[in-house]
């Protein structure tokens, strides 16, 4: 901008008055061509000086920078420059950049510009009209007058060209969430015209490093009206959970507007967070880490069945919370029943989870599934809350296969018992002819030979104990389970799983009875009479393996192959020699 100088210019120091009366009347035209001249020159001079003050650009954020340009410039040789002079404290800083000096010919002078630059750091936010620049130059004073400046907030931008407001705002649910708990953060973008510009608007999200973050859908945008003008909303929202307990600063995020002479960054302000702990007042025993707002349900893929049969029970989670913190219910003891799982089943829906047990009943009646809780920890209530279940009774059918089972084995214990008392009757028999046989040849006197049988009493008796004890001694416990096992392997008619399995259980559990005295046909009774005998760890892990798959094939109706079964066969064999061997070894 050109300035406007104040004051008139004077002589110069030491130049004389003129009086008229000491000039010769032939000089006086020349005198006052001279005056003429001078004065010409004072104003030619006065008005060759020119002076601008330029800002760029007019329209800055806080925390952006403007440039000031300043010059002094004309067409004389100008002189003695001195710095130009102004203060646009408090709304900015000024830090000097750089001075150039630039020299030129005009007129056949040496003719100066001077250019000065400065830095202006904004203070404030706000419209503002700054005030004049002064240079001094000669003794005479010229202005110039930058104009004014808009600065906005860093999350704002206003458009000279259409006038339009462009905004960006970001917030989160809560600022003190807790471990694991749900909270939005959203992202807006205001504006109230779209910029005349081909490209559109870039959003950047910060990276949330403490988080584990789910992206929700974005929303269309829709029109709202704020502070006195209709705005175009845009959102971008993500789901949080936080992973530590800590003062977290989630970082602002930024938006990259297109405008016509380049590109302006609008950001927002960093949002500060306080994770919590999860209390320990109040916390159960059985809470297993589950946070946010869920429901439990349960179903069966049947409602009646057969004993020894399974049946799939389906628990289904559902809600809204970190699905990551949930966990398979543990289901409470429900007698007579054999419980497999959970298995995790894959969902369609990431809100919810679903768990698969085997269920398989050992005796016919009415089964009833108890209900079923899943304690969560509920962060919009500060409280640990329990959903559950409602009970479901299932009617469970005697299986034909186990009662023919069960006919054959009291079938069996039955002739058990006839044989057992045939071999007592025999033995009182066998006594009692003894003692009347040695009774009459005491009354007779009779000798008893030695040898023969007939000879004296005293020989007579040791040898009938002898013969009696050979005779009830029987076989012992390995070999009578080794011989089952090769029946067992001979067997056509263990085909069935259910029978065979059964048939190797027996065999295990009457070995365990023979020598270390098992009371009990269960798994944990057996696991501790071989804890107590000192079984190796290794062999007692084989029993028990055993032990757990001949009830899997009683119960659940999965077949079993000729390879499968001569496996079992000589599993079970090895486990019964390796215990043999041990008993052999702390007898000695």
């Amino acid at each position: 901008m050109e300035a406007g100088k104040q004051g008139s210019r004077g002589w110069k120091d030491g130049a004389p008055p003129f009086h008229s009366s000491t000039l010769p009347t032939k000089s006086l035209p020349i005198f006052f061509l001279g005056i003429v001249f001078i004065l010409l020159a004072a104003k030619a001079q006065g008005q060759g000086v020119n002076v601008a003050a330029v800002i760029n650009p007019r329209q800055i954020q806080i925390g952006e920078k403007a440039r000031l340009d300043l010059t002094l410039s004309g067409d004389t040789a100008i002189t003695h420059i001195e710095a130009p002079k102004f203060n646009f404290l408090p709304a900015f800083l000024a830090v000097p950049l750089h001075s150039k000096t630039t020299p030129r010919l005009a007129s056949n002078k040496i003719a100066v510009s001077m250019a000065w630059a400065y830095e202006l750091i904004p203070q404030a936010i706000g419209d503002f009209s700054l005030s004049d620049v002064r240079f001094a130059y000669q003794g005479n004073t010229y202005f110039a007058n930058p104009g004014s400046i808009r600065v906005s907030s860093a999350d704002t931008y206003t458009d000279v060209s259409t006038r339009s407001v462009h905004q960006v705002e970001a917030e989160v649910s809560t600022t003190e969430p807790y471990l694991n708990a749900p909270l939005t953060y959203t992202f807006r973008y205001l504006y109230t015209a779209v910029l005349p510009t081909q490209a559109s608007p870039t959003p950047q999200l910060p990276i949330f490093r403490d988080f584990l973050v789910e992206e929700l859908p974005p929303l269309s945008p829709q029109t709202q009206r704020i502070r006195g003008k209709t705005f175009w909303v845009q959102e971008q929202v993500r789901r949080l959970y936080p992973q530590r307990t800590a003062q977290i600063v989630i970082a602002p995020a930024t938006l990259l507007l297109p405008v016509p002479r380049g590109r302006k960054t609008l950001k927002t302000d960093p949002l500060k967070l306080t994770v919590q702990p999860l209390p320990e007042t109040g916390k159960p025993a059985q809470f297993s880490g589950a946070v946010g707002e869920y429901q439990i349900a349960a179903q069966v893929d049947r409602r009646s069945i057969e004993a020894g049969r399974a049946l799939t029970l389906s628990l289904q989670i559902s809600g809204r919370g970190s699905m990551q913190t949930v966990t398979a219910p543990k289901l409470p003891a429900i007698p007579g029943v054999v419980v497999n799982g959970p298995t995790r089943v894959e969902d369609s829906v990431p809100t919810t989870r679903t768990y698969a047990y085997a269920l398989i009943p050992a005796r016919s009646g009415t089964l009833r599934i108890p209900a079923i809780a899943y304690i969560y920890f509920d962060p919009s209530r500060a409280v640990y809350a329990t959903a559950q279940t409602s009970p479901i009774p299932v009617s469970v059918r005697p299986n034909p296969t186990d009662a023919v089972g069960d006919d054959t084995a009291e079938s069996s214990l039955w002739w058990i018992w006839v044989i057992l008392f045939a071999v007592l009757l025999l033995g009182i028999l066998v006594a009692g002819f003894l003692w009347y046989r040695t009774r009459f040849q005491r009354a007779t006197g009779t000798p008893i030979d030695t040898t023969t049988g007939t000879g004296s009493v005293n020989n007579v008796e040791p040898k009938g104990r002898t013969g009696r004890q050979a005779e009830t001694q029987g076989t012992p416990p390995v070999s009578q389970a080794r011989d089952a096992l090769t029946a067992l392997a001979r067997n056509d008619t263990t085909d069935a799983a259910t029978a065979f399995a059964n048939a190797l259980a027996q065999i295990l559990y009457q070995y365990l009875e023979a020598t270390l005295g098992l009371t009990q046909r269960t798994i944990d009774t057996a696991r501790e009479v071989c804890i107590q005998a000192g079984v190796s760890e290794q062999i007692l892990e084989e029993l028990v393996d055993l032990l757990t798959k001949c009830d899997y094939h009683r119960f659940a109706p999965v077949p079993l192959t000729a390879n499968e079964r001569s496996t079992l066969i000589t599993r079970t064999e090895a486990v019964i020699s390796n215990i043999e061997n041990l008993l052999i070894t702390d007898n000695r």
